[in-house]
């Protein structure tokens, strides 16, 4: 036991550092994406009492909604508020630290596994979704199961992990398909006779085929009650599908390079240049440096693939994958013994700085921001209410007061109060606008508001702000 606790003490008291923040923060309303995926899908099943499967269209986002059902049956067991379903996220979150434990403990030696499962695991999008009621901390904990049974051949754990992670979302699957080419990589190995090639790679691809058959019958069902997979043109979020020409997707790999550099990451590709301009020929030679890198390799072009061709895809917390690799592949080169131990203490300090510092990376009000992927956002939950509460003690209708998305949808999906009222939308003859930077909000519509509106009351925390403004007379 004490010889356990000895390997496995980082992750106990990563494990209890992610409780207690989790508890911390158990009243935070919905977020950002989290109003939709966590919230209204939930709400649809809870109200339903899981009679009906497929979603309205207005919150249907085209994937199987496994995680909405989820979230709905923990309100079913335990009750329909904030707290229950922050709580709801615990077993994934334990479970994404004990398989990220288990990867990096694959490549690190153990007298360095502690500090660099702790630079790993600081980033500021995963710290930020694991505090969220959000999709993405399941996705993460399955794929990274996925991960650790290719790399343990375990099958049958391989094949649950891809089923769930094809119950997740779209990214789910297209993650899959990373796991998939890694999978043949490392347990199907090359022959000389090409027939026993293909057979050995037909019979590793049975693995895979529970997930894609689940996922063909849904698609099937959706597609004869519907009439569409996906998306269809009527959606909320058509925008963010529409189709880009050439420049776009030129623009779109510009947006892609800022998202990997974005909130501190900056200085993991820092340290990498560093590393790799002074120890390249050991870099190239070392086989777990060539492993990791051919998988970060197959996430970094595979996953966007589904995001550079349309127009609003590329959201930071898609790419959280992307960043643990390229995490992962830095603390493998960092902590080999060719690295100098006085280099190694100065990298370890630049790495850790720069990416805590991230969480304080606050862009002008004109700059589109992950706010959902930094914990710069936690001061919002807080400014919100109190802006609220000065509305109610102003007697202001919510109906004459516009916002703006995420703060557009119903109190009820975004507090789990009950209550009915919701803000009008925004169209520039409001009488009052409730405005935040976190909003992202076009530069048309910041204009409308500086030039037309005065601000009434401000409330302000950590670069994070909330405005109420009244039309000018």
């Amino acid at each position: 036991m004490r010889k356990i606790f000895t390997i496995y003490w980082t992750v106990v008291l990563s494990s209890l550092i992610f409780f207690i923040a989790v508890l911390l923060n158990a009243d935070n309303a919905f977020f950002w994406d989290t109003i939709q995926l966590g919230s209204h899908h939930a709400d649809h099943y809870f109200k339903t009492n899981f009679s009906v499967l497929l979603l309205p269209d207005d919150i249907d986002s085209g994937h199987i909604p496994a995680f909405g059902a989820y979230i709905a049956m923990f309100w079913k067991l335990f009750g329909r508020n904030l707290c229950v379903s922050h709580l709801a996220m615990l077993p994934f979150g334990f479970g994404l630290i004990f398989q990220l434990f288990r990867l990096i403990k694959r490549f690190i030696l153990p007298k360095y596994l502690s500090i660099a499962f702790g630079l790993i695991i600081i980033d500021p999008s995963l710290m930020s979704q694991m505090l969220l009621v959000s999709p993405d901390v399941p996705l993460l904990f399955f794929f990274l199961l996925a991960v650790n049974s290719v790399l343990d051949n375990k099958k049958i754990f391989l094949m649950i992990a891809i089923v769930l992670l094809f119950l997740t979302s779209m990214r789910g699957m297209m993650l899959s398909v990373c796991v998939l080419i890694f999978d043949l990589c490392c347990n199907v190995s090359s022959r000389e006779n090409i027939k026993e090639l293909f057979t050995a790679l037909m019979k590793r691809s049975l693995i895979y085929i529970p997930a894609f058959l689940i996922f063909i019958v849904f698609s099937l069902i959706h597609f004869q009650e519907k009439g569409w997979i996906g998306f269809h043109q009527d959606s909320p979020w058509q925008e963010s599908f529409e189709k880009v020409e050439f420049t776009g997707v030129i623009f779109n790999i510009a947006v892609l390079g800022w998202r990997i550099l974005d909130f501190g990451r900056i200085g993991i590709w820092i340290v990498l240049f560093i590393l790799f301009a002074k120890y390249r020929k050991q870099i190239i030679k070392d086989p777990r440096i060539r492993q990791i890198s051919f998988f970060f390799a197959c996430i970094l072009f595979l996953l966007p693939l589904n995001m550079l061709w349309a127009k609003g895809l590329l959201g930071n917390r898609y790419l959280i994958p992307i960043y643990l690799f390229c995490s992962l592949l830095c603390a493998t080169i960092l902590f080999s013994d060719f690295v100098t131990r006085k280099l190694r203490v100065v990298l370890i300090l630049t790495w850790a700085t720069i990416i805590i510092s991230g969480n304080f990376w606050i862009y002008p009000p004109k700059v589109s921001q992950g706010w959902d992927a930094t914990l710069a956002h936690l001061p919002y939950y807080n400014l919100r209410l109190k802006a609220k509460k000065y509305l109610d003690d102003h007697k202001i209708d919510f109906h004459s007061v516009a916002s703006f998305f995420p703060n557009d949808a119903g109190i009820d999906a975004i507090e789990l109060n009950g209550e009915k009222r919701s803000f009008a939308v925004f169209d520039g003859n409001n009488d009052f606008v409730f405005y935040s930077n976190i909003f992202n909000i076009s530069d048309q519509e910041y204009d409308d508001i500086i030039s037309n509106y005065e601000i009434i009351q401000s409330f302000e925390k950590n670069g994070v702000f909330v405005w109420i403004c009244k039309m000018k007379n």
